[in-house]
Order: C-alpha cells, then structure tokens, then sequence
C-alpha cells in the first residue's frame, strides 16, 4: 500500500470518526450553558453595574450605555453645515464624518467604561510592565523608573516632518471621520508673522525639547556616550527656514544638554511627560538673555517680584497612563523642588497682566508647576519663572494640549470678542512641545480684532449666580481617561429653551463650560448627549477663568458658539 492509499485511510478514519462523536446529552447541556454564561457574563455584569450606577447618582439614564447608540444619528443630524459648502452631497458627507467619529467615540466609550475591563487591564498591564518591561500605546518603558510619551518618541523615530510625501499623507486625513488638516508648521507660523509684523510686534517661537530628545539613553543603551540631542531629521531645516524669514527661534535643548551634563541632575521627571523646575528656570533664564540680545523692549518699573522655595511629591502623569494598579509599588513618587514666584508684597502668587507689553502662548510645559489641577504645584511654571528672570510683568494664555493651535485658536477668539489681547504689546513668546512639528494640526487662524455683538446667550455678571434649565444642544468631545497625560478635562456645552423658577428666560441659549474629567476619572457631565435635560448652576466664567482657564478644553464646532461669552456650570445636585 503506497502512502498516497495510506493518507486516503487515514482521513476517511478521521471523517467517520468526527461524523459518530458520541457527546452524552447532559454533558453537552453543560457545556451549552457555561458557553452561555460567559458570552452574557460580561454584558450582564455591566448592566447591573451601571443601574447602580444610576441609581447612586452616577448616570443620569436607567438604559445601560448600550443604548446610547440609538442617539448617534440624531446628534449628527445637528451638525452645522462646513463653512463655504452647499448642497445635499456636501451635507451627507458632513453628517456621515460627524457619525463615524461619534461612532468610534461610543466605541472607545463602551471599551473603556467597561467593569471587566476595568478589573482584568490593571492587573494585566502590572504582568506586562514588571516582568516584560511593556507599556502600553501611550507610554514606553525606559530603564527603571524612567517612561517616555510616545508621540515624543515618534517624532524621533519617524519620517522627517517636512517630507512632502508626509506632508501630503497628513493633509489628507488619517480616518473616515477625520477632517483634513493642515500639517505643515512653516505655513501657520508665517502666517502669525505677518499678522504681528503688522502691528509692530516681534514673534520668538520655542519648539520645547522632549524628554526622549534630551535622555535616549534611558531608552536605549545604544545612546549611552552621546553628547548631542537627538532631533527629528526636518528640524534643522524648520530652524534655517524660520530664521531666513526673520523668525526668532529659542532652542532650549543646548541649554539642557549643557546643564545635564554639568551637573548630572535630571532635567525631566521620570515618570512624567514634562521638565522639572531646575529645567524650567535654566530655560527662562537662557530665554531672558536671548530677549535682551534681539527684541528691543522698553524699560519697564521694577515689580518687586519675590520667591519662596516649596517642594510637592507626586506620581507622573505617565505613570498613570499606564493604568496599573492603585498599589502598583513599580513606579515612586517623585520629589520636585520649586521656586515659586510672589508678587512684591510676598504674600500674593504672581499673576499675569493682560496690559503688559509681552505676551506668552504656551501648552502644559508652561502650565506643569503653575497649574494646581497638574498635580505640581503653582505658581512655579515656565511663565512665572521668566517673568522674575526678566522682573518684568507678562501676559499669558496657556492651554493644556494642541499646542500647535489652542493658543492661537483662543487669542484669534478673544479678538473677535473685542478683547484685544495685542493691544499694546511689543512681543509674543509662542511656546509649544517640539513634537506638535510632527504631529500638529498647524491651521492657519486670523487675528481680525472685532467689536461685541449683540446676542441672546445667557450672560453673567462678576459674582453673578444662576441656576437653570435647559436643553443640550451640543456638547464637544471628551477624552477617554488614560489616553491623555493630563488628569483633568474641561467640556463647552451648547444649552438651549433655558428655564429658571419654571419660567423661559429671554435669552434662549447658553455656552457653558463644565469640568468633564478630574484625576484622571470622568465626571457625570462627560456622559452628557445631545438632547438631555439639565440643570445647572451658572455663575461668570471670569470668575474662574484663573483656575480652568489653563485645564486641557474642547470646543464646540460652532464658530458662532466660541464667540459667545461663556458661564461656568456646575451640575445641581437632588
């Protein structure tokens, strides 16, 4: 018998075999129920949790999050049509992108509101992060205790920034739901310029240095004997090209390098995205002397400014990204030392001026240490720092995150306000995190000062308190706790058919802002949808401006909204 006959055997055996499988009949019900049980398990499970939930307090709907799905498609049927479009094709394309990042969005939602997931990831990740060295889609694992952020370490290893195919590939949208952006850094930076050199007003850009930049080593041994930082192959270009066209570029990395290897002392947190305050005085410091070398400011009186020394212990935002286990014992604490900086009479934090002839646009490597929600500290950042370097008054706008556009984004909206931030001033400091070169959405925003306009949206006064009723109209977009190096989160909400004491008020709508996020934990107003009934206490968003103002924010996509005078909300508990 050959030993072709011999595998026709062999697999007319194993047919017959498969087809008489003998399976006694209560084994095969058990079998059927524990596979039904585990496949309902996991659903059942978060129902249950989520009518505690609500029941607690905690969710504002009986219907598990499931459902949630079903008001999708209304939503993105408000969706305003894009400016400079017409038509029924342009509005279906519209709505279907607002429905497909609604859609990934609830997906994202579901995944990470998840109670198995919840207590199967922490767990895991410990597994994976104490005895395999992995981190997860945020955070790399360096040399112990050391993480790196990884849109940092991307904009190392990737292609170069300016590549035109690059360029071309990031243009175009990297999604279904994505609109398309504008990638290229020169352009939007030109742009902003032209609009100062128009007012007589300098622009100093300050691409800040990344902790992968300044310590690859603690990621790779390979880079043990460098001397030099690593950079993105575009940067050096970016740099000529700005500096031909008269912008002034602050490189702050030397100045780290330099202080890095004069006195060994970490330059970053280790476990955190940001510098540590050594880092920061040494840059405003190096950023005084450039000021004086090449912007001709006008002397300006002594402010007095005095400082104290403080110290705060915390565990790093990247840390925390790892979503390890609240007794995790892999990662410590960290020790900062701050200098924090007092107005004249010692007693007063320093405080920005919105008349001072400086104006600073900057992201959470201005905020760390200046913004308490940040978890290290106030009254010590970047800005403070530079301001007692040049004992000079500063004014600032400083956003958490989209450092590529926020700043300019909020300052192009208090123009159109009529609260012109430019008046006066002799200089703008443009501050933002080197990698958003690389992964920025670098759109080009008009400056154009404006007069107010009369409007119906609920306005307060200073001190002003209201408590309301109405519709959500619109919300915007919140991030998934843990996907983000930041802890707290602030949503804009569109209200409308506005209430108190039962009766309609003449203003019809309101544009509030609302904490969405805090310690890394969703609040219930992040679970708001369109349509919902709320109430809220309203009080002036100028009256704490000073603490939010600077907490990562989303906005509506409304233009018309982002010109409106907003409140702060704060949910009205039964």
């Amino acid at each position: 018998m050959g030993d072709w006959d011999f595998q026709e055997r062999r697999e007319e055996m194993a047919r017959r075999e498969v087809g008489h499988t003998r399976i006694r009949p209560a084994l095969s019900r058990i079998l059927i129920s524990l596979f039904l049980l585990i496949i309902l398990s996991v659903p059942l499970a978060q129902h249950v949790a989520e009518i505690r939930g609500y029941a607690a307090g905690e969710r504002r709907s009986l219907l598990p999050q499931a459902y949630d799905v079903f008001s999708l498609l209304p939503a993105a049927l408000k969706t305003p049509a894009d400016s400079g479009t017409s038509g029924i094709l342009s509005r279906v394309f519209t709505v279907n992108r607002r429905l497909l990042k609604e859609m990934k969005a609830f997906e994202e939602a579901l995944d990470d509101q998840s109670v198995v997931g919840k207590w199967i990831r922490p767990p895991m990740q410990y597994i994976l992060t104490a005895w395999l060295g992995a981190g997860n889609e945020k955070a790399y694992c360096g040399m112990k205790p050391w993480l790196f952020y990884r849109p940092g370490v991307d904009y190392l290893s990737g292609s170069p920034f300016l590549h035109p195919d690059r360029l071309r590939k990031r243009a175009a949208g990297g999604s279904e739901w994505a609109a398309p952006i504008e990638p290229d850094p020169r352009v939007a930076i030109l742009h902003l310029k032209e609009q100062l050199d128009r007012r007589g007003i300098a622009l100093i850009i300050m691409p800040t240095p990344i902790k992968a930049m300044v310590y690859p080593e603690k990621l790779n041994r390979l880079y043990d004997l460098r001397q030099t930082e690593l950079q993105n192959p575009s940067y050096e270009q970016f740099k000529a090209e700005m500096e031909r066209s008269g912008v002034l570029v602050f490189d702050a990395a030397p100045t780290l390098m330099e202080a890095k290897a004069r006195g060994g002392r970490a330059q970053y947190l280790a476990t955190d995205t940001h510098w540590r305050p050594e880092a920061v005085e040494s840059a405003a410091e190096k950023l005084r002397d450039f000021i004086r070398e090449r912007v001709l400011l006008p002397p300006a009186p002594d402010p007095g400014y005095r400082t104290e020394p403080s110290a705060m212990t915390q565990l790093g935002d990247l840390a925390v990204m790892l979503g390890l286990p609240g007794k995790q014992g892999i990662f410590p604490r960290e020790r900062a030392s701050l200098r924090k900086v007092l107005e004249k009479n010692g007693q007063e934090p320093w405080r920005p001026q919105k008349t001072a002839d400086v104006l600073v646009l900057g992201d959470s490597f201005s905020n760390i240490y200046s913004l308490e929600a940040m978890g290290w500290g106030e009254g010590a950042g970047f800005v403070e720092q530079l301001s007692h370097a040049l004992q000079r008054p500063l004014d600032r706008i400083i956003r958490n995150d989209n450092g590529s556009y926020a700043t300019r984004e909020f300052l192009a909206g208090e123009m159109a306000r009529g609260r012109d931030r430019l008046a006066g001033k002799r200089l703008v400091i443009y501050q933002f995190a080197i990698r958003e070169l690389a992964v920025g959405n670098w759109k080009r925003i008009d400056l154009k000062p404006g007069t107010p306009r009369e409007t119906r949206y609920l306005a307060l006064p200073p001190g002003g308190e209201r408590v309301i009723r109405g519709k959500i109209e619109a919300v915007s977009a919140v991030p998934r706790p843990g996907t983000v190096p930041y802890k707290d989160h602030v949503m804009a909400i569109h209200l409308t058919d506005l209430e108190a004491d039962g009766r309609s008020l003449a203003e019809t709508d309101a544009m509030v802002y609302m904490r969405s996020m805090t310690d890394h934990v969703w609040t219930p107003a992040a679970r708001y949808r369109s349509g919902d009934m709320v109430e809220l206490r309203l009080t002036a968003w100028s009256d704490v401006a000073n603490r939010y103002e600077g907490i990562n924010r989303s906005e509506l996509d409304d233009a018309a909204l982002q010109l409106a005078e907003p409140c702060w909300g704060e949910a009205v508990k039964k």
